[in-house]
Formats: C-alpha cells, structure tokens, sequence
C-alpha cells in the first residue's frame, strides 16, 4: 500500500444522472445491448487467493473473537456465504458488470431481511443491515441474494428441481418489483413500506405463513430495552450495568470507556433536534462491548446503557463502520483507520435510502482513530427462520425479498436504466438461474478449502 493514501468520502453524486426518466430508460436499453444478460450471468472462474483474503479481511478484527467468528462462519456454506462478503464482491469485479449504479445493500441475502420498528412503532419488512451498502451495481445485490436462495434450499433438504423453480419465480419477483415501481409516482414510491399487515393479508390462505407472521407480530414488540435490560444486565453496588459473558460480551478499558463517551456526545450533537431532546433525559449508565452477527462478528461493537430521569432505560447500539470489505483488502490497517466519520455516515445514507422508515435514533459518530454509526439493539427485530419453512413457503418468502430488493432499488433516481435493461433482455430469469448455480457450487468449494486451512491442511 501507498504511504499517501487519500480518504475518499462517500458521496451519492453519481446517482444524480441529469437525464429524464424516458432518458434513463433508454440508456438502459442500451446497457442490455452492450452488456447483454448471457454476458452479465458469463461465469468465468475465479482468480485470488481465497485463506489471504480472508486473513486480510480479520486482520482488522479483534483477536479473541476470531474462533467463535470462524465457528459460526463455518455452520454451513450459507453461513460461510454471509462472512465472506468480500470474497464474492471481488469475484463479481472480475466479471462482466452492468455499469448501471444505484444505492446497494451490498450484502443481499435472506438473513438480511426482517421486521424492525417504524418511528410511529408499525412493524415494517424490508433489508435490515446495512454495513456493506454503497453505489454499485444493481445485479450485485440480486446476485447475491439468489446464491443465498440456492444454498439455503440445500440446507432445507429441497432437490435441485425444486430450488430451481424457486430461482426462476424469484427472478421474475425482482422484475416484477421493478415495473411496479417504475410506474410509481416519485413522492409515492419514497413513502411506500410494507407492514406486517399487508403480509399477512397477502398470506391469508396460507396457514402455516400466517401462523409465523402471527407469532413474529405478537413477539418482536416485546424486543425492546425494557427486554434487552432484564437479559442483559445485572445490579452491581447499586447500579445497574451489563452482564460480562467473555469473550462475546466483555468490560472495556477506562481508555475505550473514555473514548466512547466522547464519541457518544458528538452522535448526539450529529442527530435530529427531537432526538436530541429525547437523549437530554438520559445518562450513560454503563457500557460493554456485545459482539453480534456472522459476517461482521469480530468488530467492534458496543451497547450502550441509558438511564432517563424517570428511571426508564434505552439500550442503543454503537457499531464499527469499516470501509466495505472490498475496499477494506486494497488498504492497510492504518489506511482503514483513517476513514472519518465517511464510513458511519456511508451506513446510515443506505439505510435511509433503502429502508425508507428507519430507526429515529439512527446516527454515526467517531473516536479517534475508528467510525462508528449508532442505532437502538433489538427494537422489534425479528426475523424469518427460511429453515423452518416448508418448499412452498420458502418460495414465497423468497419472492418477496427479490421483490422488496427491486422496490429499495428504485428508490435511486437511476434506477430506471434497470427498468431499460430488463425491459430490453429475455431469458433474465433463466440465465441468472444458471449463474447463480454455477458460483454456488464456487462457495462449496471455498468453504471446503477454508475448513482444510483451519484444521492446518492447507
């Protein structure tokens, strides 16, 4: 690496495309001439090196967590799928792109959809994590997320048949999703959200989806601080603070403690005036690093105790905002020290972009040498298990996270250039079926590689 590298702040200036609608679609059409769908689903093989990439990735984590990371990465291969975002990003580089950008999730995959809390409290559905968004390619997310379909429906035990029609509907679910909101007003479009009650609407002849959207709607209200404190906490010389669970939940030097309140008074400083208010009522009671997930397990991560003045309690979150993977592998140690506060602000524009209502408390701040953005833990999460659905289910389920994906989309002003491209491309479903087949059977032989490295096979 370059002893001169230069901190590039995050921007969303190339998605303001100064063309018309009618001007973006066309321009998409031309894409699908250029770089037609037989080219943009070519699977030519792989070119790095899968354990140095790896390495490099948890380089930057903490030590301690690296065998309850590998752990969990190593269940199966969708879970090796999930901690190795940078590892398909990369091969995605290597071949054919659209060139067609709009606002990405970046790691696009079942697991990374759920329910969470609106501000007026309605339980919503849609993308929930954030870490690796940035503007990209389109097709990346759907890519990503149809290798989740695959795998996922070989843990579930469905054959290749049956997991194929699943590809095909869901292809044809995201293209659909796509036309709808193509033919959305702008102001229409923004405002659009999905609740738990348009679900169980669309599943109400479907008895074994409306009995888990039930249990979810009964269950995630109960996911709040009032929870998390009674889980988490216990009471020390008369005051309340964190249960230490080493090595996922541990006490922090006074140094880092320091350093975090320090970074906690400039979040406040970086929110809303009402939200500003709301955290005038409270203090910082007390403060553990939580590590949490798969692919961003390793980190750092913080919870944060909130004591109010009526004695009420707010857990909130800080979490690491590392430059996305990919990045993260063309940098030094100190190079990704150096981010600012681009990276925090990078993960909570994609959140609003793509989640349209998101977490009032959502912000980012900084330390001195690492970014971070904040957000309430375990405010009416939940999620899906897609291992306990059933063939038709999982289809289900599956279709609509192609189509939310489509709809978070759109919401970039270029988005219609995918409209164009898709509205110009036959056999769409077919041929990135057939991708997404060929780079699964690429993660099986990764995960295989990677379990040899760890029993010191390689």
């Amino acid at each position: 690496m370059s002893n001169d590298f230069v901190l590039k702040k995050f921007s969303i200036q190339k998605l303001r495309i100064k063309a018309s609608k009618d001007e973006l679609i066309e321009k998409g059409r031309e894409r699908a001439k250029l770089i037609p769908i037989e080219k943009l689903c070519e699977f030519k093989g792989v070119r790095r090196d899968l354990v140095q990439m790896i390495k490099k990735q948890e380089s930057t984590m903490i030590p301690e967590l690296m065998a309850m990371r590998h752990q969990r990465m190593m269940s199966n291969a969708f879970s090796f799928l999930r901690g190795t975002a940078e590892v398909m990003e990369t091969d995605l580089r290597q071949g054919n792109q659209s060139q067609i950008p709009v606002m990405i999730c970046g790691d696009a995959h079942l697991n990374n959809f759920g329910f969470f809390a609106s501000p007026e409290r309605q339980l919503l559905f849609g993308l929930n994590d954030f870490d690796e968004t940035r503007i990209g390619n389109w097709e990346s997310d759907l890519k990503r997320l149809m290798v989740s379909i695959q795998l996922s429906g070989e843990i579930n035990g469905y054959s290749q048949k049956e997991i194929d029609a699943v590809l095909i509907r869901s292809a044809k679910k995201y293209e659909k999703g796509i036309k709808y909101s193509n033919d959305l007003k702008i102001l229409d479009r923004y405002y659009l959200s999905y609740n738990i009650t348009d679900l169980l609407k669309q599943a109400q002849n479907d008895e074994q989806m409306t009995t888990l959207l039930n249990k979810i709607a009964n269950r995630a209200p109960k996911h709040n601080s009032d929870k998390v404190v009674q889980k988490f906490t216990t009471e020390e010389n008369g005051k309340l603070v964190f249960k230490e669970n080493p090595p996922r939940a541990r006490r922090i030097s006074e140094k880092t403690y320091k350093d975090l309140l320090e970074a906690f008074d400039q979040y406040r400083q970086n929110v809303s005036p009402d939200i500003q208010a709301v955290l005038s009522n409270f203090k910082v009671s007390d403060i553990i690093r939580y590590s949490v997930g798969v692919g961003s397990f390793g980190t750092r991560c913080y919870l944060v105790l909130l004591t109010g003045k009526d004695n009420s309690h707010l857990v909130l979150q800080i979490k690491e905002a590392m430059p996305a993977k990919y990045d993260l592998l063309n940098l030094s140690i100190e190079e990704a020290k150096k981010q600012g506060f681009e990276e925090g602000q990078r993960v909570i524009t994609g959140q609003r972009i793509l989640q349209t209502f998101y977490d009032p408390f959502l912000g980012y701040t900084r330390t001195n040498d690492r970014s971070y953005y904040v957000r309430q833990f375990r405010d009416m999460k939940d999620a899906i298990d897609v291992t306990k659905l059933d063939l038709t289910n999982f289809c289900a389920y599956s279709e609509l996270c192609c189509y939310i994906l489509a709809v978070a989309h759109y919401q970039s002003p270029t988005a219609p250039m995918i409209y164009g491209y898709l509205d110009n491309t036959k056999k769409f479903s077919k041929n990135i079926t057939t991708w997404t087949k060929l780079y699964s059977q690429q993660v099986h032989k990764d995960y295989d590689l990677f379990e040899k490295y760890l029993r010191g096979e390689e």
